[in-house]
């Protein structure tokens, strides 16, 4: 964007995806999942998303297919803490209930969240 803010990445050659701060401008341009409270930790430190942490009490998920790009909100927050990529659909997620559900690409204060314009690290 001029203010020289990233709004979007690309994972090698696949496809374009919006950054947290696009998402948090535009909280609705991708489909949401909800992580329960003790799954918050692990994201925020990259970790992937297993299904029980979709399928308990605290989880939500939009019926997406799988490799489909979602936002990662956590249990009563406001904002989306991670972005990812379905490695299952969300019938098959809560039926199966086991295993990686969500790739996790990009968090909070990751080396994206911290990268300013053209290379500068933000404060």
């Amino acid at each position: 964007d001029p203010s020289g803010e990233f709004i979007f990445f690309q994972c090698r050659s696949g496809p374009f995806i919006p950054t947290l701060r696009l998402l948090h401008r535009y909280p609705d341009i991708l489909p949401k999942y909800q992580v329960d409270r003790g799954a918050i930790r692990f994201v925020l430190s990259g970790a992937n998303i297993m299904s029980p942490g979709l399928t308990s009490t605290g989880g939500r998920m939009d019926d997406v297919p799988a490799e489909s790009i979602i936002a990662v909100y956590a249990e009563g927050k406001e904002h989306a803490l991670a972005i990812g990529v379905t490695t299952l659909s969300t019938e098959t997620i809560r039926s199966e209930n086991k295993g990686v559900a969500v790739e996790n690409t990009h968090y909070l204060k990751d080396g994206l969240w911290l990268l300013r314009r053209h290379g500068e690290a933000a404060a």
